[in-house]
């Protein structure tokens, strides 16, 4: 493969922009733009044999794909990115990590296992050791997340109407519920299916852990307890729900401007999201929505809005350890 050009001043500056446009259309979840975007920069790319700097584009535009819930389209372009990138790369390693998430969303435990093993082992690509501890407790709670969706999506009960979890969920709050006791509430209202497959996936990935990072993390059977049942799948679902909630487009947001936080409790705002975000990811399980639902009342649009933008895993890089301030995933 040839060695990478120096690429000239006028062009390494479009590169940028197409570099910004992209991260913002896939941000954005708008697939078609940013591929535009992508196919111009892998022309200016291409010429200088920049050929990492790509795939870096190809994973952005790809990880947009599985947040928009396309798994076929992210599965292949995951698994091209890996084809044409050197293992010992970060990329590599950020394109395995996110297919293994593209099969946990399928409940496909036996495709993500030797993924899960291949992200959560690799000792050379990052070689801060601090870093690399971080990235991998990272990645557990994401797998952890995924697997506890995956599950509660094959439970598949049916969803009652949007009134009435707006009417539980108001219920909760006027009891007093704090958000200890709403997680724990999640957490009993969770299949006991989830937490058999939420099990499995935590004991799977800290066992491929070096024994001195798995003594600081939570054991798998403290992970299942309702309280941190209820904490996982609530983080889960922030992804989604930040786009019903926090996007200016949002009927919550435009209502949360126009009448504040009143409105939204009164008109049954918040449960629409909700229901809407579940069904986007295929989860029914009424009892859960509402439980969501008054765990995002209670924190509030504005701070949950401050505190939960999405992040692309690729974002992590050059993030430093820092225990009492970890990203959202």
């Amino acid at each position: 493969m040839p060695r990478p050009i120096r690429i000239p001043d006028q062009k390494l500056a479009r590169v940028k922009e197409l570099e910004v446009v992209l991260e913002k259309y896939a941000s954005a979840g708008n697939l078609k733009k940013a591929k535009i975007a992508l196919d111009e920069l892998k022309g200016i790319l291409g010429k200088y044999h920049h050929d990492a700097r790509i795939m870096q584009g190809y994973l952005k535009l790809y990880e947009a794909a599985l947040e928009s819930w396309d798994l076929n389209l992210a599965k292949r372009g995951f698994q091209f990115v890996r084809n044409n990138t050197n293992r010992k790369t970060r990329t590599y390693l950020e394109a395995t990590t996110l297919l293994a998430i593209a099969h946990l969303r399928d409940q496909d435990l036996v495709g993500a296992e030797p993924l899960m093993a291949s992200a959560l082992r690799d000792e050379h690509v990052i070689a801060s050791e601090s870093m690399r501890a971080a990235y991998r407790r990272e990645v557990i709670e994401r797998f952890d997340q995924e697997g506890a969706l995956a599950a509660l999506g094959q439970a598949h009960p049916e969803l009652q109407n949007e009134a009435q979890i707006h009417h539980d969920a108001i219920k909760l709050l006027r009891e007093g519920k704090n958000e200890d006791e709403l997680q724990e509430l999640i957490g009993n209202q969770t299949p006991q299916s989830v937490k058999d497959f939420l099990l499995k996936v935590d004991t799977m990935s800290k066992n491929l852990l070096p024994h001195e990072e798995r003594l600081l993390l939570p054991s798998p059977k403290d992970v299942i307890k309702n309280k941190q049942v209820g904490g996982i799948i609530f983080n889960g679902m922030r992804r989604k729900l930040y786009r019903y909630v926090c996007k200016e487009d949002s009927d919550v947001y435009q209502a949360w401007l126009q009448g504040g936080l009143d409105t939204i409790l009164s008109k049954g705002y918040i449960a629409s999201a909700v229901v809407g975000a579940m069904a986007d990811i295929r989860i029914g399980a009424s009892a859960v929505a509402v439980g969501v639902s008054a765990m995002l009342m209670k924190l509030g649009v504005a701070n949950f809005c401050e505190k939960n933008r999405p992040i692309s895993l690729m974002s992590l890089r050059g993030k430093r350890s820092n225990n009492s301030a970890k990203p959202t995933q």
